[in-house]
């Protein structure tokens, strides 16, 4: 019996960072898919021989994972898939747009995006070979079944709200000996703090006559300014119009295209990683503006709870709480200088 364990390879490792990007858009959504708060684990461990098809899919609001298994012959693989939608995309906060409201600006919608997670690890060793087996009764019993399919073993992993995908696919394979393992997780960003999203896939196969393909896309996003989007929130059950991003013909201009294709007889170890920070909503005010109303006058939609940690400074409720706990007691109405008791005390 197999298990699945860590396992290191040597080979090619790309490792891409973003940061600082504004990337959220509301096409950064996985199609059709509506976030439902869930966490989802299986397990699998198989030997034996025979005929075997494996689809595996999964879909949260912003990642999709699919696994893809057939072939007959002796087979020896376990994996284990573990997914969560951790919030769904209904979360929407507010962006101060200057370019709007006559040169004032205007506090629009901007979706935050869902957060979720899928971590997927698989292990295999299987030699492909024709098989047949009596299949049911009357005809069957006495006439076996013949399978003589090769070896398919084909894994895509893709980020929206990254724009990303990873693929890894192996065809008429006679044997297939390996591990693969993809890591993605999704968070979307907020009013206060960046969103952070991140996608891995790790490969060491080892194909016998078959052929091995290897792909990664990240797309451009360029950005639509001032475009308005639309989308059903599923929380207040209506249509929602916000100013967003966008994607215009991404696909066109990718950042990174990765396609490899090896056919025949190889051993290939490879490590893809892309991360991304999608910036939270900001904008050029100054901290204290002098030409208007000073610290309550700085720009936000909720102020009270984006600055409240910094009103007592303003207002002197935090001078007066610290007058009231020094010892001795201070008269705060008028200046006070040491006294002969006190001229040598800190």
């Amino acid at each position: 019996m197999r298990h699945v364990k860590a396992k290191i390879g040597t080979g090619l490792i790309l490792l891409v960072l973003f940061t600082g990007l504004s990337w959220a858009g509301i096409y950064d959504f996985n199609p059709g898919m509506e976030a439902v708060k869930y966490k989802h684990e299986m397990a699998d461990d198989v030997t034996g021989q025979g005929y075997v098809m494996e689809y595996k899919k999964v879909n949260t609001n912003n990642l999709s994972l699919l696994e893809y298994f057939h072939g007959s012959g002796t087979m020896d693989f376990a994996d284990i898939l573990n997914s969560e939608q951790k919030t769904t995309h209904s979360n929407t906060y507010k962006v101060l747009d200057y370019d709007l409201g006559g040169g004032n600006g205007t506090w629009v919608n901007k979706p935050g995006g869902a957060n979720s997670v899928i971590t997927y690890t698989r292990q295999y060793d299987n030699i492909q070979s024709p098989t047949a087996f009596a299949y049911g009764t009357g005809y069957y019993a006495t006439h076996p079944v013949g399978y003589n399919s090769l070896l398919k073993d084909k894994t895509v992993a893709k980020s929206y709200q990254e724009s990303a995908s990873m693929h890894r696919q192996v065809e008429y394979a006679r044997a297939l000996k390996g591990d693969i393992a993809v890591d993605m997780n999704c968070t979307g960003p907020s009013a206060t703090s960046d969103g952070k999203g991140t996608l891995s896939m790790r490969i060491d196969d080892d194909v016998t006559q078959g052929t091995l393909h290897i792909g990664e896309l990240v797309y451009n996003p360029k950005l639509v300014k001032n475009k308005m989007y639309q989308y059903y929130d599923t929380t207040a059950k209506k249509n929602v119009t916000v100013y967003g991003s966008g994607h215009l013909e991404a696909w066109k201009d990718p950042i990174i295209e990765v396609d490899n294709d090896y056919i025949g007889d190889f051993q290939v170890q490879k490590t893809m990683k892309l991360e991304i920070t999608k910036s939270k909503a900001s904008w050029a005010e100054d901290w204290l503006p002098c030409c208007s109303g000073g610290f309550f006058d700085i720009p936000s939609n909720n102020f009270d709870k984006e600055r409240g940690l910094q009103k007592g400074i303003f207002d002197c409720t935090c001078r007066n709480t610290s007058i009231s706990t020094m010892k001795p007691a201070w008269n705060a109405s008028m200046a006070q200088f040491p006294t002969a008791k006190y001229k040598n005390v800190p």
